[in-house]
């Protein structure tokens, strides 16, 4: 088995038929196909039933399980994947019929470790492009010898899960899996996966629709964005740990993290950080405190009080 593509669905009744069948006809015998109802309480369940008996000859599995979350349902995926590469597709989105004459091929090559492409952005029809979505930042076989070369993924720092192809062994020979439980889980995963990878290969084109739509966690505020964006940064600072190169490399991830927090704290008037909270921010972005320009180092040094200005200034 050459691909295993995980496709995680919750109450996606709406577009899991348009989803699967993106995939489905084009799904080779090396290609298999792991659906994972995530305890879904709509009709999803009976779409996924219907859609996929059309195609009796594909290498499919579904699970269905109670909700655990997006996480929970890709690590399961993972687990029992068998094909040496894996690709996750959301369920409100579908892949580019490029994609199947695109990646196939390349699966051919083991040296690769990561292929990454583009997406576009979309609101109802495809015709309505929002963004064009540039994720890839090599052209063609990148061979990392240096992790210098890994600078401009991190400068761009758009770590989606679906844009990308993987090695399945740079999750099992690493230990790395999706936080269970936690939001903004591709921006802690998908940098430590770049950090062990040897081979990335990049595509400058769009393979996949990205469906936008106002139920995105992006679009709405809950208080526990907070905390799991503080969860991010807790996590990158540990792989920063690994030496003065990484840390440097991993900055522009850590200092979106940090913009993102002030962004939600000023638009949010409903939002509280708690002080215990702003501690452990404190605490993860200061071993990359050397990279940050002289104002942000002060704010980091004076987090709390910072913090309470913003609010202050948020309320008036």
């Amino acid at each position: 088995m050459k691909l295993s593509i995980i496709v995680p669905c919750y109450n996606a009744a709406e577009f899991i038929e348009q989803c699967l069948e993106s995939v489905l006809p084009h799904a080779k015998s090396d290609v298999e196909i792991i659906i994972v109802n995530d305890g879904s309480t709509d009709n999803s369940s009976e779409i996924i039933t219907n859609t996929t008996q059309r195609y009796p000859e594909t290498n499919l599995i579904i699970i269905n399980q109670d909700n655990a979350g997006l996480s929970a349902a890709r690590n399961k995926g993972l687990n029992i994947a068998t094909g040496e590469y894996i690709s996750f597709l959301d369920s409100d989105d579908f892949y580019h019929p490029d994609f199947w004459s695109e990646i196939p091929p390349l699966l051919n090559d083991s040296s690769i470790d990561i292929i990454e492409f583009n997406a576009d952005q979309f609101e109802n029809e495809i015709s309505n492009i929002v963004e064009h979505i540039d994720c890839a930042v090599y052209t063609g076989n990148e061979n990392i010898i240096s992790i210098e070369q890994l600078k401009p993924a991190f400068q761009r720092s758009k770590w989606y899960p679906w844009a990308r192809v993987y090695k399945k062994s740079l999750f099992l020979d690493n230990g790395i899996q999706f936080p269970v439980g936690r939001l903004y889980e591709d921006m802690s995963t998908v940098p430590a996966l770049y950090l062990k990878s040897k081979c990335i290969y990049g595509i400058h084109k769009s393979l996949i629709w990205y469906r936008f739509h106002k139920k995105s966690i992006t679009q709405t505020f809950r208080q526990k964005d907070l905390s799991d964006l503080v969860y991010v940064a807790t996590q990158l600072s540990v792989l920063a740990k690994e030496s003065a190169e990484t840390k440097t490399i991993l900055f522009p991830t850590v200092q979106r993290v940090f913009n993102f927090i002030k962004y939600m704290l000023i638009k949010n008037r409903q939002a509280h950080f708690s002080l215990k909270e702003q501690m452990q921010l404190r605490k993860a972005l200061i071993p990359f405190i050397s990279e940050f320009r002289i104002s942000r180092k002060i704010q980091i040094l004076i987090l709390p009080l910072y913090l309470s200005t913003v609010v202050r200034l948020r309320k008036k």
